[in-house]
């Protein structure tokens, strides 16, 4: 709006996008909510930041003996200084270790320590309540159905946008 009130005259393409912003900034915010709530709570209920929470999590549904850091570049969509910085800073605190893989030499395996594994375990019921409370409280089982299966195709698009950009980067 200008100073008396009124809205600018926006072009097509404008007016286009701004209909396109709506339900895309939506579910940016939502996903900023939802992380934001995850940070509150797990500063609440732990020594530990959302991230390392995040990392113990996917290391203990791994199969057993650990998962690769590349798995975990690709399950939480960070760069692999990322992954390396947060996972250093879990094994110095004494929650993970690495071990060699004996299936690939180059690569290491990521496994909880008993602290990891019960430090997670003290969180686990402090997350579930988040999720219940959050999700389970608001919309109803077939809300959560239609919204995992939408947001499963964008994830989808979005997975293959990021392939296609970074193939095109590689062959530059």
């Amino acid at each position: 709006m200008d100073e008396s009130g009124t809205e600018p005259e926006l072009s097509a393409e404008y007016r286009d996008l701004r209909k396109k912003l709506v339900p895309t900034g939506a579910i940016l915010h939502a996903h900023l909510t939802l992380s934001r709530v995850f940070e509150v709570d797990a500063a609440e209920k732990t020594a530990h930041d959302s991230t390392t929470l995040d990392l113990l999590l996917r290391v203990r549904m791994a199969s057993p003996g650990g998962i690769r850091a590349v798995d975990l570049c690709e399950q939480m969509q960070k760069s692999a200084s990322h992954i390396s910085r947060v996972v250093e800073r879990a094994e110095s605190a004494g929650l993970v270790v690495r071990r060699a893989d004996t299936t690939d030499r180059r690569a290491h395996k990521i496994d909880l320590t008993k602290r990891g594994e019960r430090d997670l375990d003290e969180y686990i019921p402090h997350l579930i309540g988040v999720i219940d409370r959050v999700i389970f409280a608001t919309l109803s089982s077939a809300e959560i159905e239609t919204l995992s299966k939408l947001l499963s195709k964008v994830e989808t698009t979005s997975r293959r946008l990021i392939a296609e950009h970074e193939s095109r980067r590689r062959e530059k």
